[in-house]
C-alpha cells in the first residue's frame, strides 16, 4: 500500500517550528549562568554559537534532500554509517540529551511561575510540569499547530518589543569591561549557549509533510539561525547593559532577564517577561519530551534498544515505556537542579550528535554522488570540516572549564558503548502491540497513469466495503480505470519531532481494520490503495484528487441528520471544492428494518443494482450526472429508467418525446416514465420497486444548510431502496464568487 505524509507546512509553519524551539532556553533559562560565564560577552557567546550553528545547520539542509524519509540526526547518521557503533552513539547521545534539556525548561518554568505566584515553590511546580508532560503525551493529545504559530509569533513580538524599548535604557558603562574573563569565558560560554540553536534539527523530522521541503526547510533553517541570532544577541546585549552583569548572575537572581524587564516597564514589564517564559518553556518541554522518547522508540525499532521501548499502547497509539523512561531521566535532571553542568553535559552530547551530521555528509557525498541534491552545501569539503571542527573546539572548551560534567558525560557515552557491545546482542526484542506494516519511502511514480481514476476515502470499517465493492465493478467495466482507496490517518501537530516514517506508523497507526481491508485489496489489478498521514483529512483528500482530471469521487452517506448543520464537514466541503464529480452513496439493504440500515445495509456487499432509477429534469446538472449513470449501468449490466415529473397542465407527451431523445444518451437499455405529482415523494414512492436511484444535486444545494440540496436530502434518508447522488464538477459554477451569487439569487426568490 501506497502510504505518504501530506504536506501542509508551508515556509511560515517551519521558521516557527524552527524559531519557537530555538527561542527559549537561552534567554528564558540560561542567561544568568551565560552573564557568570562571560560576563557581558555573553552576547558575544551566544553570537558566535549561531555562527558555529550555520555549519551544521547547513548539512542538514543537503541531508534532508538526500535521505528520502523523515529523521533527523540520528536518521542522516544511521544511514550512512550503516546503523553501526557510530549511529547507536549518535541516537544515545541525541535521546539523552532531549532529555536532559527538559531538566532545564522544567526549572525556568518553575522559576516564572513562583515569579508570579510566590506562593507556588518552584521545584514543586517544575515536578508537576514533568508529570503533566508525559501524561498528555502517552494520551497522546493533539496539539495545535496553530496555536503553536501563535505563541511563536507572540513570543518573537515580546523580545523585539523589550529589544526595542531597551535601547533606550542602556547604560554601556554597565558593558565594562566587555569580557572580564577574557576570550576562554566567551568560549566557555558559547560552548552550553550552542545547544539552544539544536531546534533547527527539527524541522527536518518533518520533511515530508513541508510543501516543497527541497527548498523550504533549508531556507527555513537559514533564516530561522539568522533570525535567531539576531533576536538572542540583542536581547544579552540589551540585558547587560539596563543591569550591571554581576547583578544577573544565579548567586545574586533567579530571574535575571525578569529583573531587566522590570527595570523597563516597571511590575508589569517583569510580569510580562514571565508569562512569555512561562509559554516558551511549556512548548519546548513537550517538544523535546517527544523529541527524546521518539528517538528511543526509533531505537528500539532497529533493535538497538530493548523491545519494550517500542510498545505501544493499543489505545493511545503512543510508545508508553519511552515516554516515561524520557520523564524519569527528566525528573532526575530536575532534581540536580544544577544548571550548569546541566547544559554543559547536554552541550556535550548535542555536540558529539551535530559533528556526527557533519560526517554523514561526507559520506553520502562519497558513497552516493549522483543523487540529485536540490541544495548543495557550499564550499564542500570545507563547510562540514569546519562543522565537525567547531563543535569539536566546543566540546574541549566545556571539557577543560567543567571536568565533572565531562566526567558525567563521558560515563554515560562509555555505558552506551558497553551497552551496545555486552548486552544489547543478548537481548530478545518483544514485538507485542506492533504492527509489522512497513513504510516504503515515498517516490512520486510520475509516469503513471493517472486517467479514470476512481477516488474512494475510506474511514469507517462499517461503509468502507461497500464503497470499494462499488467504486471496483464501475472500473471493472471500463478499460484502464483504477480505483484509489484512501485512507487518511489525522495525526498531532507534533508529529514534526518523530523521528521516522516507521515511528509514525506505530504511533499514529488509525484504524487498524480499514488499514487490514485496503491491505486485502494492495495487488489486485486496478486497486492502489493510498494511506496519508495528515494534520488535516480534507487536505490529504484533495491532494489525492488534485491528480487526476475531473475523477469520480465516492463517499458514504452517515445521514443528513449528523452533518447538515456541519459546515466544517469534510463530505459537505468536498460538495462545495473539489475538482472532481462527488458522489454520495446510501446502501438500502431490504428485509432490514429502520435501525439496521444505514452503515450495516453497506456491509451486506456485492449488491446487484439490475434496476436504476434516474430522475431525469434535462438540465446541466442532469445531463452530467447522465454520464455517471452510464457507466454505473454499464457495469451491473442494469436497466435505466428515466423519470420525469411534471405539473398539472404540463405537456406528457412532449415530455416523454424529449425523453426518448434523451436516451439516445445510454448505452443500457432505457425506460421512460412521465407522471405528475411532487418529485420527492414519486421517487420516494416507486423506489420500492428499483434497486437503485441516482439523482444529480442541483443548484439548491448549499441552500437552507442541507447536505446535497433540499430534496436530494430527503430523498437519500426516505428511499426504500439505495441512492446515490452525483454533484458533478462544472468548472464556472465551480467558482466560489459564482455560487455566492447563485446563493444569495435564490434566497431573494424563496424569501
Amino acid at each position: 500500500m501506497k502510504q505518504k505524509l501530506d504536506r501542509t507546512l508551508g515556509m511560515y509553519s517551519a521558521l516557527m517550528i524552527s524559531i519557537g524551539t530555538m527561542i527559549g532556553s537561552a534567554i528564558f533559562v540560561l542567561a544568568g549562568t551565560s552573564y557568570q560565564t562571560a560576563g557581558p560577552g555573553a552576547s558575544l557567546a551566544i553570537f558566535l554559537a549561531g555562527i558555529a550553528a550555520v555549519f551544521t545547520g547547513l548539512s542538514f539542509a543537503e541531508l534532508v534532500t538526500v535521505v528520502p524519509k523523515a529523521g533527523g540526526g540520528y536518521v542522516y547518521v544511521k544511514e550512512a554509517t550503516g546503523n553501526n557503533i557510530v549511529g547507536f552513539i549518535c541516537g544515545w547521545g541525541f535521546w539523552l540529551g532531549y532529555a536532559m534539556s527538559c531538566g532545564l525548561f522544567a526549572l525556568g518554568f518553575g522559576n516564572f511561575v513562583h515569579y508570579i505566584f510566590p506562593f507556588i515553590p518552584q521545584m514543586a511546580t517544575a515536578y508537576i510540569l514533568v508529570v503533566y508532560v508525559a501524561f498528555t503525551n502517552i494520551r497522546g493529545t493533539k496539539s495545535s499547530g496553530t496555536l503553536q504559530n501563535i505563541i511563536t509569533t507572540v513570543l518573537v513580538a515580546l523580545l523585539m518589543l523589550y529589544v526595542i524599548v531597551g535601547v533606550f535604557h542602556i547604560d554601556m558603562g554597565n558593558q565594562k569591561p566587555f569580557t572580564p574573563f577574557g576570550m576562554s569565558g566567551v568560549f566557555n560560554a558559547m560552548g552550553f549557549l550552542y545547544m539552544t540553536y539544536i531546534g533547527y534539527g527539527l524541522i527536518t523530522t518533518a520533511s515530508e509533510e513541508v510543501i516543497e521541503p527541497e527548498k523550504t526547510i533549508p531556507k527555513a533553517i537559514l533564516i530561522s539561525i539568522a533570525a535567531v541570532i539576531v533576536i538572542k544577541t540583542s536581547v544579552f546585549f540589551i540585558g547587560s547593559g539596563i543591569l550591571p552583569w554581576n547583578e544577573l548572575v544565579p548567586e545574586v537572581t533567579d530571574t535575571p532577564m525578569i529583573d531587566t524587564a522590570m527595570k523597563i516597564g516597571g511590575k508589569f514589564g517583569g510580569y510580562l517577561f514571565a508569562f512569555a517564559g512561562i509559554l516558551a518553556t511549556l512548548s519546548s518541554i513537550n517538544t523535546a519530551v517527544m523529541a527524546s522518547s521518539r528517538t528511543s522508540f526509533a531505537m528500539a525499532r532497529d533493535n538497538r534498544l530493548p523491545g519494550i521501548f517500542k510498545t505501544v499502547n493499543r489505545r493511545t497509539k503512543t510508545p508508553v515505556f519511552s515516554i516515561i523512561a524520557t520523564s524519569v531521566i527528566v525528573v532526575i535532571a530536575v532534581s540536580i537542579r544544577d544548571l550548569e553542568h546541566i547544559s554543559t553535559v547536554t552541550s556535550i552530547f548535542s555536540l558529539t550528535g551535530y559533528s556526527l551530521v557533519n560526517v554523514a555528509l561526507i559520506i553520502f557525498r562519497k558513497k552516493k554522488p549522483e543523487l540529485e541534491r536540490k541544495f548543495r552545501v557550499p564550499f564542500f569539503p570545507v563547510t562540514p570540516l569546519l562543522g565537525i571542527g567547531v563543535n569539536l573546539f566546543l566540546i574541549f572548551q566545556l571539557a577543560i572549564s567543567d571536568f565533572i560534567a565531562l566526567a558525567i558525560a563521558l560515563g554515560v557515552i562509555a555505558a552506551g558503548v558497553l551497552y551496545y557491545y555486552l548486552i544489547m546482542p543478548k537481548l530478545k526484542y518483544a514485538t507485542k502491540g506492533i504492527a509489522t506494516m512497513d513504510i516504503p519511502a515515498i517516490r512520486e511514480d510520475k509516469n503513471a497513469d493517472q486517467k479514470n481514476e476512481i477516488i474512494i476515502p475510506v474511514s469507517n470499517p462499517k461503509t468502507a466495503e461497500g464503497l470499494l465493492n462499488f467504486g471496483r465493478a464501475i472500473a471493472a467495466a471500463e478499460s484502464g480505470t483504477t480505483v484509489v482507496p484512501v485512507k487518511v490517518n489525522v495525526v498531532p501537530d507534533n508529529l514534526l519531532t518523530i523521528s521516522d516514517y516507521e515511528v509514525m506508523q506505530q504511533t499514529m497507526s488509525g484504524d487498524e481494520e480499514v488499514i487490514s481491508l485496503l491491505k486485502k485489496y494492495e495487488g489486485e489489478p486496478g486497486m492502489k490503495p493510498v494511506l496519508i498521514h495528515s494534520r488535516d483529512a480534507f487536505h490529504a483528500i484533495m491532494s489525492v484528487v488534485h491528480k487526476d482530471k475531473n475523477p469520480l469521487v465516492l463517499m458514504g452517506w452517515h445521514g443528513a441528520g449528523l452533518i447538515k448543520y456541519m459546515h466544517g464537514n469534510i463530505t459537505y466541503r468536498m460538495l462545495q471544492e473539489a475538482p472532481a464529480d462527488v458522489g454520495l452513496l446510501r446502501i438500502y439493504q431490504r428485509g432490514m428494518n429502520a435501525q439496521e440500515n444505514g452503515e450495516e445495509a453497506q456491509k451486506v456487499m456485492p449488491m446487484q443494482f439490475k434496476q436504476i432509477l434516474f430522475p431525469y429534469g434535462g438540465g446541466k446538472y442532469s445531463q452530467m450526472t447522465a454520464k455517471v449513470v452510464n457507466r454505473i449501468a454499464k457495469a451491473y449490466g442494469a436497466t435505466i429508467t428515466l423519470l420525469h415529473v411534471i405539473d398539472h397542465g404540463e405537456d406528457k407527451a412532449e415530455t416523454e418525446k424529449y425523453l426518448q431523445a434523451s436516451a439516445k444518451r445510454f448505452d443500457q437499455p432505457i425506460k421512460i416514465m412521465v407522471c405528475e405529482g411532487a418529485l420527492v415523494e414519486k421517487v420516494v414512492e416507486f423506489s420500492e420497486q428499483y434497486d437503485l436511484v441516482v439523482m444529480g444535486a442541483s443548484l439548491d444545494w448549499g441552500i437552507q444548510e442541507m447536505v446535497t440540496g433540499l430534496r436530494t436530502d430527503r430523498v437519500m434518508d426516505l428511499a426504500k431502496c439505495s441512492v446515490l447522488i452525483i454533484k458533478s464538477y462544472d468548472l464556472f459554477l465551480q467558482k466560489k464568487r459564482v455560487r455566492g451569487f447563485l446563493h444569495r439569487t435564490k434566497r431573494a426568490i424563496h424569501q
